[in-house]
């Protein structure tokens, strides 16, 4: 975002940290778009333009699912709503200084065929995830700052609801030097605001009493989700689920 397309009048204050050495971002989700004209569209619009004004600018952008329509068999059409969301209404993002960092979700990755659309669009994010997810799930360093993004619908591990915790382990302990460690996925451990539903609404509850284990054991500051339309904060053993 060009910084002089905004006049100081129409900036927001954005929340910075404490003191230096912090770590600005924005995180959002479930826009469900990428289909020109239709409601979501707006609705997107209107928000990447609250984004677009706050001064300071985030450092990255987290983006845990859920950002086109989906939903279809028709790969082109896949590809097409990517590149609309992508290329249009995302335009206003300088990807180069502001990096976008994408977890899938139930609307963008729903067979083996999406998975693969999804890591051919989404070609920037990185390739250090478990076998057979590379793409998918994956790890960022940000100076004292991990990210650590993982895929909780993996057709290979049995679709919606399940997620991977043996390299997520491994991962966690490689960066036990991290500071902060955030883990972000697209749906949720917990149920949200009482809605509850293993695997369509939240993580099964095998995989996710082995997930937020790991996440204890190794500190983990928060695990960031989306998938329901709530806003939620919940603290489980110490660890914050939002």
């Amino acid at each position: 975002m060009n910084e002089e397309a905004v006049t100081p009048r129409e900036a927001i204050p954005a929340l910075t940290p404490r003191g230096a050495g912090g770590h600005q971002f924005v995180l959002y989700a479930d826009a469900c778009s990428g289909v020109p004209g239709v409601p979501h569209e707006a609705t997107f619009a209107a928000v990447n333009a609250v984004v677009a004004r706050l001064r300071p600018q985030p450092k990255f952008i987290c983006f845990p699912g859920d950002e086109i329509q989906g939903l279809t068999a028709d790969d082109a059409a896949l590809r097409a709503q990517w590149r609309h969301w992508l290329d249009r209404e995302m335009a206003w993002l300088d990807r180069a200084a502001i990096p976008l960092y994408h977890t899938t979700g139930n609307h963008t990755t729903y067979d083996a065929a999406s998975e693969a659309v999804f890591r051919e669009m989404l070609g920037h994010l990185p390739r250090n995830g478990p076998p057979g997810q590379e793409g998918l799930s994956y790890w960022v360093r940000r100076g004292d700052l991990l990210l650590v993004f993982v895929n909780t619908l993996w057709s290979g591990h049995g679709g919606e609801g399940r997620v991977e915790t043996d390299w997520l382990d491994r991962t966690l302990a490689a960066h036990a030097d991290a500071r902060h460690k955030l883990v972000l996925g697209h749906h949720p451990v917990f149920p949200v605001n009482g809605f509850s539903g293993a695997y369509q609404r939240e993580i099964g509850p095998t995989d996710g009493r082995a997930f937020w284990r790991v996440l204890v054991n190794h500190g983990v500051l928060a695990y960031l989700c989306s998938h329901m339309l709530a806003f939620d904060v919940q603290i489980h053993e110490g660890t914050c689920k939002s």
